[in-house]
């Protein structure tokens, strides 16, 4: 299959879909709750603070992502009747910046920037996505992040200013993301051809657009588009 579309830009999420942040954020919790001998699971607690706190908080008031982290996390914990000092809930921040990619991110990126430009549209800050973009080998024509933006995806506004930034059309670009609650219920009805990047074998809920294409990682994407050696 190779996607129908004259395609002149592809825009990625970071997050989950170029970088295993899932992984760096679980390994900080660890530390933290070792340190303070906070005794729950990590896996169940970090997929509740990710989906009862963190998720509802990229739609209401605008903060900077740290400090949507930090905040969220304390909600969370605080449900278990345990506060951390906010200076150590903090470091999820740097966590962030400093996960790794997938082990099929950089190939393919690599691969791709040799026949178009890439974006990233990220809910992160600037400073968290510079050190992601570093060890992904800055292949980014264009970057946004929730911070330019002043606002988080589902929110439009990321995908507007890529398209102005770059001066394209919806359906002029791919977007690839891993995200069913973020990306898709956005880059879906604005028009722009989507693959749904679904890393963890999610199925698909009913009120997530279908994307135009779904592959399981990244390594697909180049004969998807029709760039297979």
């Amino acid at each position: 299959m190779i996607l129908n579309t004259a395609v002149r830009l592809v825009t990625f999420d970071s997050y989950g879909t170029l970088i295993d942040w899932d992984s760096a954020l679980r390994a900080q919790l660890a530390t933290l709750f070792a340190v303070h001998g906070v005794e729950l699971d990590v896996g169940e607690f970090h997929d509740r603070w990710y989906h009862r706190h963190a998720l509802p908080a990229v739609s209401g008031p605008f903060q900077r992502y740290r400090e949507l982290l930090a905040g969220t996390a304390a909600a969370a914990l605080a449900e278990h009747g345990i506060v951390l000092p906010q200076a150590e809930l903090a470091t999820l921040g740097d966590a962030m910046a400093q996960a790794d990619p997938f082990p099929d991110t950089v190939p393919v990126l690599a691969e791709l920037r040799r026949h178009l430009p890439l974006a990233t549209i990220s809910n992160s800050q600037q400073d968290i996505i510079e050190v992601s973009a570093r060890k992904l080998g800055d292949p980014f024509t264009h970057v946004i992040t929730g911070e330019v933006a002043g606002a988080y995806k589902p929110n439009p506004a990321l995908f507007e200013l890529v398209l102005a930034h770059a001066g394209v059309r919806p359906h002029e670009v791919v977007h690839v993301a891993q995200s069913q609650f973020v990306d898709l219920p956005r880059s879906v009805p604005m028009g722009i051809p989507t693959v749904w990047i679904n890393r963890q074998a999610q199925t698909r809920h009913p009120d997530t657009p279908e994307p135009a294409a779904e592959l399981p990682d990244l390594r697909g994407l180049p004969a998807l588009l029709g760039y297979a050696r």
